[in-house]
């Protein structure tokens, strides 16, 4: 199994005043700093999938992806896009992986734990789970499906990531809470949709909201 790394960023973070959520100063840089760094300790080759200015994220080094389904169709439109650049690429990938840029402690042993629960089975898409919850765009998905989730995305009504997670072979991976910076135990897929969670996040991650 051959497997890209892939950050959704492409929503519109209407519960952030349409700020971009990946400029966001977090850590020693911007929360894209963090969340690129921690996925390329896992997998070798990362792209992002935004719908910003490009010109942001020249620093990361890796490619910028964009939609290509018109309207802002969500997180499974950028997984669509992941799995059209990945089979595009010369390395012969099988698989994608994505995270969301909005989720700063998200394991660092995602690929390993979500690829080993599919060996021997390739076709079928592995989710994350924590806390008993499903987080359906954490997900390792084989690029084999993307003309069927093409024809998917042209029905509007189609968004939801896990109606078409449902409507195939699927398994999931249950991950323990994990330790910040500061030690404090929190769960790998806390995230941030609004100003008080990144200020959690910040305390979470330095022990300091600045």
């Amino acid at each position: 199994m051959k497997t890209a790394g892939i950050i959704l960023a492409g929503g519109q973070s209407r519960r952030m005043n349409g700020l971009d959520k990946a400029l966001l100063p977090f850590g020693n840089g911007r929360l894209i700093d963090h969340v690129h760094a921690r996925l390329a300790r896992q997998l070798p080759i990362v792209a992002l999938n935004t719908n910003s200015d490009s010109s942001d994220f020249h620093d990361l080094g890796s490619p910028v992806i964009r939609d290509d389904i018109p309207g802002y169709a969500g997180p499974l439109a950028g997984i669509l896009a992941g799995m059209e650049w990945a089979a595009k690429q010369s390395g012969a990938f099988s698989h994608i992986m994505t995270v969301a840029i909005d989720t700063p402690f998200f394991p660092e042993v995602l690929y390993e734990q979500l690829s080993r629960q599919v060996e021997g089975t390739p076709e079928v898409i592995a989710i994350a789970s924590s806390v008993g919850r499903l987080h359906p765009v954490f997900g390792l998905w084989p690029i084999s499906s993307r003309r069927e989730l093409r024809q998917w995305l042209a029905n509007d009504q189609n968004r939801r990531v896990m109606n078409w997670i449902e409507s195939h072979p699927h398994c999931s991976f249950e991950f323990p809470l994990t330790e910040t910076q500061t030690g404090q135990p929190t769960d790998p897929f806390f995230n941030i949709n609004t100003q008080d969670d990144i200020l959690e996040a910040r305390e979470q991650w330095t022990g300091s909201y600045d």
